[in-house]
Parts: C-alpha cells; sequence; structure tokens
C-alpha cells in the first residue's frame, strides 16, 4: 500500500489551528501549547477552545470547534480527558478538519477500555478522511514557521538539519527542552507519534525524506506499526539522508514495559539489528549516543572512506585513542612517509613519531604552534580522512581565555580551509570553567564537534564507519 504523505503537510504547514483544552491557567498543558504558538510566532490563525473561557492568553476563545468562523479548520490539538476525545472529533468530522492531534493520554496504552475508546476515534477519523497524530502525544514542531502542538516549553526557534520522530510524549518534550538548550545546532522538525493509532512511523520516515529543510533523521521507537514498511522506505532514504534510530523495548521486561506506555507490541530484538544493518540505519543505544552522532554529521562532512590519524597531547590519550579504535574496529591509518619525517625534524632528541603524532615533544621546541604544526600535518596528510585530536586546555594564570580561544582557533583555521572534505573529531579536557567555554567556542564558531571522553569520540566514529561502508556496498551494487 503506498504511502499517503502528502496529507501530513498539514501538521507542519497549517493555515490554521484549533486547540481544544486551552487554558489561562499555566499548570494546565493546554496553556502551554497556545503559550508556545504565541512564543515561536506562529503565523497562522490561532483559535483557542474551552467552554470556561472568553478570552484565552489575549485570543478570543470558543465553546466548540463547531462555532469558529473558518469554512476549515487545517488542524485541531485536542487536551481534554480521553473520555471527552470521540465527541470532539465528531465536531471535527462537521467542521472538515484536515488533521488532529491528540496529546491526550489513556488509550490502549491503558487496557481494553483505552483501546475501545481509540478503535472509536480511528473509526470516526477514517469516514471523514481525518490523518491522526497519537493520541499519547506531544505531536509535531516546524521550526521554520514556528508552528507546534508540544505542551513543553520550546524556548526559542532554534533551525538546525536534523528533525526527531518520537514515539512518546513528555520524555520527547523535557529532551527537545534540553536539545535546544544545550546542544549547538537546531531542529527542522519533530514528529511526536505516541500509539500511531493512524499515521505511522514509515509516513513519518518518508514525509521527512522529502522535506528540504531536513538532513539528519533521528528516531526513538518503542515498536513498529507498518512492519517492514518501515525498513523499505528506510532502505531507500538512508541512501540520501543519514537515519539514527534508538529502540527501547529490547529485553521482554522492556518490551512489556514498551506496551503499556505506547501500546507497542514487542520486535524481536536480533531480527530489528539485523534489519538496520541491511538498510543503512545507525542504531544507538541511548539518547547520549544519538545526539554525539548527530552532532558529528551536523558539523563535519562523512568522508567515502574512514581513515583516521590520531593527535594527542599526552602519550596516554595517543595509545588510549589507537586501542579503542582497534576495538571498536576503526581503521587507524599510518601517516606518510613525508608526514613522518616532516614531524621528526621538528621534535627533540627523545621524540618519535608513530602510530600517533604526540604533540607534547613538539611543544618543547615550537611551544605554542606545536599543536598546529601537528594538526595541520595530520589533516594534510595523503592517508588521513579524519583526525581525532585529544586536546588538552593547560592551565595558564598568565593567559586570558579570549587569548585561548585565539590559540585554539590558530590551531585548526588553516588545515580546515585546505582540507574540507576532511573531519575531525575531538576530545577536550580541562580546567571545567574554561573548558566549558571553549568548547562551546569550537562548536559555535568553528563548527568541530566536542566530546568528553576519547571512548565517546571512537563509538561516533564506529558508528559512522558502519555507514560509509554501507553508502559504499549501495554505490557499488548500483
Amino acid at each position: 500500500m503506498a504511502l499517503n504523505v502528502d496529507s501530513l503537510d498539514v501538521f507542519f504547514n497549517p493555515k490554521n489551528v484549533a486547540v481544544v483544552g486551552a487554558s489561562n491557567n499555566p499548570l494546565k498543558f493546554g496553556y502551554q501549547i497556545v503559550k508556545n504558538l504565541l512564543d515561536l510566532k506562529f503565523e497562522g490563525k490561532i483559535y483557542p477552545v474551552n467552554p470556561k473561557y472568553d478570552n484565552i492568553q489575549g485570543l478570543k476563545a470558543y465553546k466548540s470547534i463547531l462555532e469558529i468562523p473558518e469554512d476549515t479548520i487545517d488542524i485541531v490539538t485536542i487536551i481534554v480527558p480521553n473520555i471527552a476525545v470521540p465527541s470532539i472529533m465528531v465536531d471535527c468530522a462537521k467542521k472538515g478538519v484536515k488533521g488532529v492531534v491528540i496529546t491526550s493520554s489513556g488509550f490502549k496504552e491503558t487496557g481494553f477500555e483505552g483501546r475501545k475508546l481509540e478503535e472509536e476515534i480511528v473509526k470516526i477519523a477514517k469516514e471523514a478522511g481525518i490523518r491522526v497524530v497519537g493520541p499519547n502525544t506531544t505531536g509535531t514542531l516546524n521550526m521554520s514557521n514556528g508552528f507546534t502542538t508540544t505542551f513543553t516549553v520550546v524556548p526559542e526557534r532554534k533551525k538546525g538539519p536534523l528533525s526527531f520522530i518520537a514515539q512518546t510524549g513528555l520524555f520527547a518534550g523535557v529532551t527537545l527542552n534540553w536539545f535546544l538548550t544545550s546542544q549547538k545546532y537546531g531542529l527542522a522538525k519533530v514528529f511526536g507519534l505516541g500509539n500511531m493509532c493512524d499515521v505511522n512511523e514509515a509516513e513519518a520516515l518518508e514525509y521527512l525524506a522529502q522535506d528540504p529543510e531536513t538532513k539528519i533523521i533521528a528516531l526513538y521507537l518503542e515498536g513498529l506499526g507498518s512492519g517492514r514498511k518501515f525498513f523499505d522506505v528506510a532502505k531507500k532514504v538512508s541512501r540520501k539522508k543519514p537515519i539514527i534510530i534508538l529502540k527501547s523495548g529490547r529485553t521482554q521486561i522492556g518490551a512489556e514495559a514498551a506496551k503499556s506506555h505506547t501500546g507497542s507490541l514487542a520486535v524481536r530484538d536480533d531480527i530489528f539489528d539485523c534489519a538496520c544493518r541491511q538498510t543503512g540505519i545507525i542504531r544507538v543505544d541511548d539518547f547520549e549516543e544519538m545526539f554525539d552522532v548527530v552532532k558529528m554529521l551536523v558539523f563535519q562532512p562523512l568522508p567515502e572512506k574512514l581513515n583516521v590519524g590520531v593527535v594527542s597531547m599526552t602519550g596516554a590519550g595517543g595509545v588510549l585513542s589507537v586501542d579503542l579504535c582497534s576495538r571498536y574496529g576503526v581503521n587507524v591509518s599510518t601517516f606518510s612517509q613525508k608526514t613522518v619525517e616532516y614531524i621528526q625534524s621538528l621534535m627533540p632528541e627523545w621524540g618519535r613519531v608513530g602510530v600517533f603524532i604526540d604533540v607534547e615533544p613538539l611543544v618543547e621546541k615550537l611551544l605554542d604552534k606545536g599543536y598546529k604544526v601537528a594538526f595541520e600535518s595530520a589533516i594534510d596528510d595523503q592517508n588521513i580522512t579524519c583526525v581525532l585530536l585529544v586536546l588538552l586546555i593547560l592551565p595558564n594564570l598568565m593567559v586570558t581565555e579570549d587569548t585561548v580561544k585565539q590559540m585554539v582557533e590558530n590551531i585548526f583555521i588553516e588545515g580546515l580551509r585546505r582540507n574540507p572534505g576532511k573531519a575531525v573529531i575531538l576530545h577536550t579536557l580541562g580546567e571545567k570553567r574554561i573548558l566549558e567555554s571553549i568548547n562551546e567556542f569550537l562548536e559555535e564558531k568553528l563548527r568541530l564537534p566536542t566530546y568528553p571522553s576519547i571512548e565517546r569520540c571512537v563509538k561516533v566514529l564506529a558508528k559512522l564507519n558502519a555507514y560509509i561502508k554501507y553508502l559504499k556496498t549501495c554505490k557499488d551494487n548500483s
């Protein structure tokens, strides 16, 4: 069956929206949904619906959807007790509503009675041709126009290349809030699916595949509503856009927990894992790893082949990096003879170039230019497509924070300019206060991804290495 993805555009680009359950009470979810629309400066018309109010947050309120002075309502967000949802769906059908987001919970995830309610909603929607997202979800967000149905705080319109599909509600909302306030890259769209009574993960994936603002797609799923269709879509999409997936419910007890959370049915984890490998999906173990991988993809180019050159201020950092690369199956490439001879010529007698470039001997002779020479030699090397750099920010009472930033920028600027197709990943370590500032500078100004451990760097490289190999196989077989 073909996916009807054109019908999903209303969830991101409506001309108007009705919020059923809107409120003036800041403790109510219906308050925050309206506030988000106002704060994000959504340009379409907003119609709060609640029979208790005449005005909500400065907007005229309506007793029901049927009272709204529009021939057609593009989308309705419902945040009322579950038992009231079917009658609201009937009003939506009468009003010619195109799409509904049900953020309310208490449906199939709660058992038999909840399932009956959900089935009633689906029946009304199908008969009226209404697409439904949810229930039990935070719904959708479009950063480009400020439209959202989420009931968690969206602090700013921070646009970027990542779109996120989530089969969860409040947790996804809080994760969104964390993301927008901590990461140095923004979002294109968020597609919260909840129980997936209608719109499923395959349709969401195909919609985002066609979205020009989406360059990378991340998913959190507890189960599959579309089965094999999801992987059929993913196989096509992953050749053009990276797909990163976190799937919970991997164990028997986890699967039971997922069933009670979103009503998701279990999928055998070994089969799911195999399907991910066959379709080029990057599977991760937790949200930390998901956003680690995303950050690298956002900030850095993806080489056609991953040949890593290690540069470290300390011998220990170099050895640990090489060890971890070997353990995770990441190729550490040997430097060319030209590079080895050049670096060796600049070192003191006790310094040696081996599998990695040790910056410490270079600093002894070249002082603050040591890092720059080591980095540029590595990234200029014909054998290297990615530099893993262990960057230590050493305390110096005579140097200001701004001076440190200038020194750090000088390390990278020329080498990056000469090698736009090569990737760089950093483990940074130093005094907490100045390190946070330097990491922010590296990511915001230089677009260099920083990580608090070498292992997290290498795990990212291992995930990208598998994806690069998948793309090469696709290219070879085409």
